[in-house]
């Protein structure tokens, strides 16, 4: 009975240790992002480039314009239901082909935020490959080799989303996160107009 009562304790201690552990991880990864953000925002530094040729801060003639240009040379064309901008990611990018689909918002006529989704085109609910567990990894991969320079991407967790990716760079924010079983989802932001934004509100 004494050593069931040891065995049962060994195991509380370590159940009590690794939500400890999971905690204390969950901080310090917030704790680091908000100390990211803090030190970048007061460096004052401006990156504003996205992808492409997009940057934050692009007026909506100009964005359109770019557009149409990159349609001419067949790189950009026309998305989901025509609301968005479509790349296709055919040159070993991923591992399998896949679509990008992407399209802003604007503040003041200007680009201060831009959704971009990907997914695998041969994607089925039974090609359990080309699910988003196996397809945020390879984004993830992806964007650190479109992204090297600056501070790495911090790991976190997000209630609706599981786990997310964040790049915080001078004023550009970078989120990768899984929006359902087929598209992962990054959102970027411009936080110099979010927090004008916000400031505004209040």
């Amino acid at each position: 009975m004494q050593n069931m009562n040891k065995v049962i304790g060994n195991i509380f201690g370590l159940l009590l240790a690794v939500f400890v552990l999971i905690s204390c991880t969950k901080k310090t990864a917030y704790e680091q992002y908000k100390n990211t953000v803090e030190r970048e925002l007061s460096s004052e530094q401006r990156v504003d480039s996205l992808f492409f040729g997009v940057y934050l801060g692009m007026s909506s003639k100009e964005f359109y314009g770019h557009c149409w240009e990159m349609n001419k040379e067949g790189l950009f064309t026309n998305g989901e239901n025509n609301s968005t901008v479509l790349y296709k990611l055919n040159n070993g990018e991923l591992s399998y082909p896949a679509s990008m689909n992407f399209y802003p918002a604007f503040f003041k006529d200007e680009i201060y935020q831009m959704s971009a989704s990907f997914e695998y085109d041969a994607w089925a609910p039974w090609n359990k490959h080309l699910h988003t567990d196996s397809l945020q990894p390879r984004v993830l991969e992806l964007y650190k080799k479109w992204y090297s320079e600056g501070n790495p991407f911090i790991s976190m967790k997000d209630e609706k989303r599981g786990t997310i990716y964040v790049k915080v760079d001078g004023n550009r924010r970078i989120i990768i996160g899984r929006y359902d079983e087929r598209r992962v989802k990054v959102d970027y932001t411009d936080l110099w107009v979010e927090n004008k934004m916000n400031d505004d509100v209040l």
